[in-house]
C-alpha cells in the first residue's frame, strides 16, 4: 500500500512537471512567432538629456560636452518609454510573458552600430505594451574606440527628412524569459518593425 502511495505521489509530480513544461514550451513557441512593431516613443533621454523637447539649435554648450564624452567614452545610457505592438498568432491572446533580460542591437544598412542591454523585468502580453526602458548604449568599437563613422551614419539617419534616402534601419531583440523551470535566453534575435 505504501509502495502504492509512492509511485502514485511520484506520477502526479511527474505529470505537473510535464504539463508545466509543456505550458512553457507553447508560451516560448508564442511569443517567438509573434510579431513585434514600435508603436511610438514618448520619451527618450540620453545621460539624462531629454530628446524630444529639444531641436538640435536648442542644445546647450554643456549638453553636446555631455553627450561627445558619452559617445567617446561609450558610456551614453538611454533612457525611454516605449510603446511595444505584440501581436501573439490566432488563438494564444491569453498567454503573457516575464521578461528578465532584453539584449537589443540597432543595425544601418545591415551593420551592427549600437547595442545594449535592459536589466529591468517586464512583462509582455498580446496588444500595446508600455515599456519603461533603461539602458546604456554601446556604440560598435575599432580598435577599442567608438567608430565614429558608425555615429555620423546613425546622425545622418535622424537628420534625413527624405524617407527615400534613409539608410536601412532594423531593431532587434533577444529577450530572456522568466519559465516554470527558470530563465531561458531565445536563440536567436527577433526584428523588431516600425
Amino acid at each position: 500500500m505504501k509502495k502504492l502511495h509512492i509511485r502514485s505521489t511520484f506520477f502526479l509530480l511527474l505529470l505537473a512537471i510535464v504539463s508545466t513544461a509543456c505550458s512553457t514550451k507553447n508560451d516560448l513557441e508564442a511569443f517567438k512567432e509573434a510579431e513585434y512593431k514600435l508603436a511610438g516613443i514618448d520619451e527618450i533621454s540620453l545621460n539624462g538629456i531629454n530628446l524630444l523637447d529639444k531641436k538640435p539649435s536648442q542644445f546647450s554648450f554643456g549638453d553636446a560636452a555631455t553627450l561627445y564624452t558619452a559617445v567617446a567614452e561609450n558610456k551614453l545610457t538611454a533612457q525611454s518609454r516605449l510603446g511595444l505592438n505584440v501581436e501573439l498568432p490566432e488563438g494564444e491572446a491569453d498567454r503573457t510573458m516575464k521578461v528578465n533580460r532584453l539584449k537589443w542591437q540597432l543595425l544601418v544598412d545591415g551593420v551592427h552600430t549600437l547595442s545594449g542591454v535592459v536589466d529591468e523585468p517586464v512583462e509582455l502580453h498580446h496588444g500595446f505594451n508600455n515599456l519603461a526602458v533603461k539602458t546604456p548604449v554601446l556604440f560598435e568599437q575599432n580598435n577599442g574606440k567608438t567608430d565614429l563613422s558608425q555615429v555620423m551614419r546613425l546622425v545622418a539617419v535622424l537628420l534625413e527628412k527624405d524617407k527615400s534616402k534613409r539608410p536601412d534601419v532594423k531593431l532587434q531583440i533577444k529577450p530572456t524569459i522568466q519559465t516554470s523551470v527558470g530563465p531561458f535566453e531565445m536563440p536567436a534575435f527577433i526584428s523588431v518593425t516600425k
